[in-house]
């Protein structure tokens, strides 16, 4: 059939309408659709204190001289960087509750009586939060002790609790009494040949104590394990998730790249020496994070 070369005209014209009212559309859609683009981890740097003692002649590998703490804080605090406790990490990967720019975490095993002398009245100066990770038979013990001395004694409960309200300091678990090496067991980690119901057995009943200890002098309870040594078993962590923990350190020194709840069960620490300055402690950990 002949079609006019006029007709063919108005024929084509629908079509070019309808192509260009499709790419419109299109390009409409693509503007106002949602680019999701992968999360980056978060890099955290946690850092492991111990003691604090002005005494020289005192001071090692964990006991360091409270003027590197002081400017440790200083650091920090002048370069924009904000300290947080182990339950800001967990509720910001459960609850999704913001973190502040530039987190970093400052803790301090065992509960020694010096955190309260030297390191406490620091963290108000500064207004720096810290996490304490005190053995719990040591605090129990600390209650006989009339004369407190910063070179070797235990905080009390009811320091640890001063240091508590102030809203600087949370509190952990380091094990009731596992901080030790004897009898084949090294902190928390089972013996060899150890059956496992007997060590999950004896680990939940020296968490569980703890727990109960520090909710007896509290009114709280802990929600992540500081293990002794960074000592664990191959069963140690379901142990502690099947008791509710959200989160475990151990002592590997390396930057945290966290990405999930999961990732909090492997919280790494950088200890923190007695001859290095803020600057160059800082800047050695940090020289590597994009």
């Amino acid at each position: 059939m002949y079609i006019s070369l006029k007709f063919k005209k108005l024929l084509i014209f629908p079509f070019l309408a309808l192509a260009v009212l499709s790419i419109c559309i299109i390009s409409l859609f693509a503007q106002n659709t949602p680019v999701f683009s992968e999360v980056k981890p978060l890099k955290l740097a946690v850092i492991m204190y111990h003691g604090l003692i002005d005494d020289t002649s005192k001071q090692n590998k964990y006991f360091i001289d409270p003027r590197y703490f002081e400017t440790d804080l200083q650091y920090l605090t002048e370069n924009g960087y904000n300290t947080i406790f182990a339950s800001d990490l967990t509720d910001h990967f459960e609850k999704g509750t913001p973190l502040p720019e530039n987190p970093v975490m400052l803790t301090f095993d065992d509960g020694y009586y010096n955190n309260y002398t030297f390191a406490y009245p620091l963290l108000k100066k500064y207004n720096c939060k810290a996490v304490i990770s005190p053995i719990g038979i040591s605090a129990d013990e600390a209650e006989k002790d009339t004369r407190q001395n910063p070179a070797y004694s235990q905080c009390k409960w009811s320091q640890l609790k001063e240091m508590y309200d102030s809203g600087l300091v949370e509190i952990q678990n380091h094990t009731y009494d596992l901080h030790h090496i004897k009898n084949g067991r090294s902190g928390a980690k089972n013996m060899p040949d150890e059956d496992l119901s007997a060590y999950k057995d004896m680990l939940t009943a020296d968490l569980e104590k703890f727990n109960s200890r520090m909710y007896d002098e509290l009114g709280i309870y802990p929600n992540s394990v500081v293990f002794p040594f960074g000592s664990r078993s191959k069963d140690t962590l379901q142990i502690v998730k099947d008791m509710n923990f959200k989160a475990a350190f151990d002592c590997e020194e390396k930057i945290n790249s966290l990405s999930s709840k999961d990732d909090l069960f492997y919280i790494h620490r950088f200890l923190r020496p007695n001859n290095l300055s803020s600057n160059d402690f800082f800047e050695n950990i940090y020289k590597n994070v994009e």
